[in-house]
This record gives structure tokens, sequence and C-alpha cells, in this order.
């Protein structure tokens, strides 16, 4: 009656298992970056839907990315918009004098689940609250001269392709705002396998390439970005 077993028999279980784990790694992987990309796409697709509920209950006018300040003492970028938020079911913290600390930092439809690194704002400072995307500062308010007025849900023939939120974090003065620039896309973050999430203004969620976000003066630019009519 065997006792044990032999070395070599003990080093080809070994190799197998290597082998087993080398062929399944990759596919679980794989298998995460979907999973994460799905619930991305679900957030975004939530965050879209709370912008259409937003100019339903506001006269069709659509929240602002980055109201001018200097115009509206009492705006705010809009992961600072309470009325928002509250239709993304996320609380916007405040300290007990009223000051607004934005977003909680986990469990919200904010952030991605596959954001790993920690946002920060251009200065280096890491950020208090939680945000993985960022709004389409170009067709609203941003306090720019290349930004376009508030605009209303009425205005717009091809919800389908104007963009509304993506994944971000950005590299502006505030995070939070998707704007427009020739070259680098660095307030775009392709986190998905170098792809990223693209919610549209009708609700639908697409994923793209860095290739395929549009940047020139081409038609599809100015209804992706600026919400032009034709």
């Amino acid at each position: 009656m065997r006792k044990g077993f032999t070395l070599i028999e003990v080093l080809v279980v070994v190799a197998v298992i290597a082998l087993l784990l080398s062929i399944l790694m990759p596919s679980m992987a794989a298998a995460r970056a979907q999973a994460r990309l799905a619930v991305c796409s679900s957030n975004l697709r939530g965050m879209a839907l709370a912008v259409r509920m937003y100019a339903q209950e506001s006269q069709d006018w659509l929240p602002t990315a980055e109201p001018p300040m200097r115009e509206f003492p009492d705006s705010r970028h809009w992961f600072m918009n309470a009325s928002l938020l509250k239709r993304m079911d996320t609380p916007l913290r405040t300290t007990s004098d009223g000051e607004l600390l934005g977003p909680p930092a986990t469990g919200t439809i904010m952030i991605c689940p596959a954001h790993e690194e920690s946002a920060r704002w251009r200065n280096g400072t890491e950020l208090t609250y939680g945000l993985s995307y960022g709004m389409n500062g170009t067709w609203g308010l941003g306090g720019r001269p290349d930004h376009y007025d508030q605009r209303r849900m009425t205005e717009f023939t091809r919800e389908s392709e104007v963009m509304v939120f993506m994944d971000a974090w950005g590299e502006e003065a505030a995070p939070g705002i998707v704007l427009y620039r020739m070259c680098p896309k660095d307030n775009i973050q392709f986190r998905h396998r170098g792809r990223t999430n693209v919610a549209f203004l009708d609700g639908h969620i697409s994923t793209y390439t860095q290739e395929q976000v549009p940047f020139g003066m081409e038609n599809r630019y100015l209804h992706f970005w600026s919400s032009r009519k034709p």
C-alpha cells in the first residue's frame, strides 16, 4: 500500500496547477475588467437619467458643469448640485457650517470600480469626495469664452450624439469637468483596458478608444462636444 507521492508525482501536479493558472488568470482578469465595465456603464446610465429628470423638473433647463461664479454667485459645479445629486441617490455632504464637501468617497454611482488611483486637484491635493466621471463642460456655462450658454433639452435634435458624462477626473482648476481640447486628451480617463465609457444625452452608453473620441472641426465633433444644430 502506497503511503505518499513520489517527488516526481508532486512536481507533475505542481506543473499542471501552474499551467492551469497560466491559462485561467488572463481569463479571470478579463472577466473582472468586463464586470467593472458593466458596473461603470450602469453608473453612467443612471447619471444620464438623472440629468434628464433634472431637466424635466426644471422647465427643460439642463444642469451646468461649471457655472461662472462671477455671474451666478449661488451656483455650483455639477457634483455640488444637491438637486442633481438627489436624482442620483447620492447625498451632498456639508459641514456643520453649511460648507459643501461634495459626494461621499465610497458607495455611490459617481465612482467607477476601475478607478483605482486617487483623484486629486491640479495642485496635487487629494480629493475628500468620490468622483470618477466628468460632465461635458463645453455645451453648458463654464466661465470661459469658448463655452456656450446654458442649454435646454428642447434645443437638441440629436440627443444620441451629445456626450454628457465620461470616465474622467480632469486636470482643470476643479476635477469633474470634461472640456474639448485639441491635444492632449488629458482630462479623459481610458481606464477600461484602453477604453472610456461615454454617456449620451438620450441615456445610452458607448465605449470608445482614444482614437474614437471625436476631436477636430468635423460635424461629429460639433455634435459630440458643443451640441450645435446642423
